[in-house]
């Protein structure tokens, strides 16, 4: 498998942004825990989450997401990781999760904006290739940019079902598309992309985490707009 030694500075302010995403999500879900089970909860949220980051770090670093077969690994096990995504949706703590305001729902998905400025940055420093960046074929930066503008404007008004639901659709249709472009630009036998470098990142500890947190919890993240957006619309036909 090809190297990767991205810059320290870079990887450093990766696992920031990492953690400080992983640390809303903890401070969300005791947000909508019902009373008196505040504690329990963000203690569960907490003991999964190290759980899950450790988990997947230990298994990058195994190399058995290296194993080209056919189908390749990693795009099975990446399924696989996904399905928690709908069945936290899916969940207990899903409904209450999507039950809070749109606004905060949506300008999560602003955490996009420095993830995709680390790409770029990356990108630059040779570690990646320009398809992955918003210079070639990868525009998530847009979610991110939308995201933080529509955060903000819902600080004074509500933001409108429709506006809600155009902007959850492009950015699952732009978290797709950047995803396809990951695994097309991979050394594996699927491989498209054949422009060096190769994308090795999501082999790599703690860089695999941007795939098992950052496009995770963008993948939730859609899932509990659209579950929302289900309800309110349920609610607003009711009356």
């Amino acid at each position: 498998m090809d190297s990767f030694d991205p810059p320290i500075s870079l990887t450093i302010s990766f696992i920031i942004l990492t953690l400080s995403l992983v640390t809303v999500e903890v401070w969300l879900v005791r947000t909508v825990a019902p009373t008196g089970r505040t504690a329990s909860w963000r203690n569960r949220a907490v003991g999964a989450a190290a759980a899950w980051l450790i988990t997947h770090a230990l298994v990058a670093e195994s190399g058995v997401l290296e194993i080209d077969t056919l189908p390749p690994t990693i795009p099975v096990y990446w399924i696989a990781t996904m399905t928690f995504s709908v069945m936290l949706v899916r969940s207990t703590v899903g409904k209450q999760l999507s039950m809070l305001p749109l606004g905060i729902l949506v300008g999560l998905m602003a955490y996009r904006l420095p993830l995709e400025i680390l790409l770029h940055l990356l990108y630059e420093s040779g570690d990646l290739p320009v398809q992955m960046t918003w210079s070639g074929r990868n525009w998530d930066v847009i979610t991110g940019v939308l995201g933080l503008i529509l955060g903000v404007v819902s600080i004074w008004r509500v933001l409108p079902w429709g506006l809600v639901l155009a902007f959850n659709v492009l950015g699952l249709a732009l978290l797709l598309n950047v995803v396809t472009i990951t695994l097309l630009s991979a050394p594996l036998s699927i491989r498209q992309f054949l422009n060096d470098p190769p994308v090795v990142l999501v082999f790599h500890a703690p860089y695999n985490w941007i795939v098992n947190v950052h496009v995770w919890t963008a993948l939730t993240g859609h899932l509990l707009i659209f579950r929302a957006l289900s309800a309110r619309r349920g609610h607003h036909d009711a009356a």
